[in-house]
């Protein structure tokens, strides 16, 4: 069994807190809150299933933080994910909300130009999101200068019919509809819907 203490404790959202694994250091457990159903879990479990069975070779970069599997822990059952770390300093990335909103390390432009290739990876590789929150993205800090933009959270989604999940044209329309529904078709409308939020 693993020992989570208040230490490794790095976050938390409307699902699940989130531990720093004392074991490894590019690992996260996430422990679900009492009121998330097991049911829930499971389906999020099954397309990450679903996805484990793809190539990740061909992506550009890892654009979500994938499961690797289930431990016990002194808090209940948790699920191991990667953890997203920056090159630069070897921290724990921080949020793409973070950069929107209380730094300014990281011009619009490189965002702009990070969001348009995890755009891009979504609709080619079909990897789809339920809650694309700009909390759940992290954006990792390269050696190059570069950024990463990484979903750490919300993946899968609720279609009974999954067209986009194997014709190309579905896929983009959906990836197109998640992004305007959670406000980033700008920045600017990004920045006014985390001022609301």
């Amino acid at each position: 069994m693993i020992q989570l203490e208040d230490k490794h404790y790095i976050g938390e959202g409307e699902i699940r807190f989130c531990y720093e694994h004392p074991e490894d250091k590019n690992l996260c457990i996430k422990i679900p809150r009492p009121e998330t159903t097991r049911a829930y879990t499971n389906k999020e479990l099954l397309y990450f299933k679903k996805l484990s069975r793809r190539n990740k070779a061909k992506y550009q970069y890892p654009f979500y933080s994938d499961f690797h599997n289930e431990v016990k822990t002194n808090l209940g059952l948790g699920q191991v994910f990667d953890l997203v770390r920056d090159e630069t300093t070897g921290n724990i990335s921080k949020t793409l909300e973070y950069y929107l909103m209380e730094s300014k390390v990281v011009p619009d432009e490189q965002i702009e130009s990070a969001l348009s290739d995890l755009k891009q990876h979504m609709t080619k590789y079909k990897v789809f999101t339920r809650d694309l929150r700009s909390r759940n993205i992290c954006c990792k800090l390269k050696n190059n200068n570069s950024i990463e933009l990484i979903i750490i959270d919300g993946i899968g989604h609720r279609d009974f019919f999954p067209l986009a999940d194997w014709f190309h044209y579905f896929s983009k329309k959906k990836v197109d509809r998640t992004f305007t529904r959670w406000y980033f078709d700008s920045l600017k409308d990004q920045r006014d819907f985390l001022r609301r939020d």
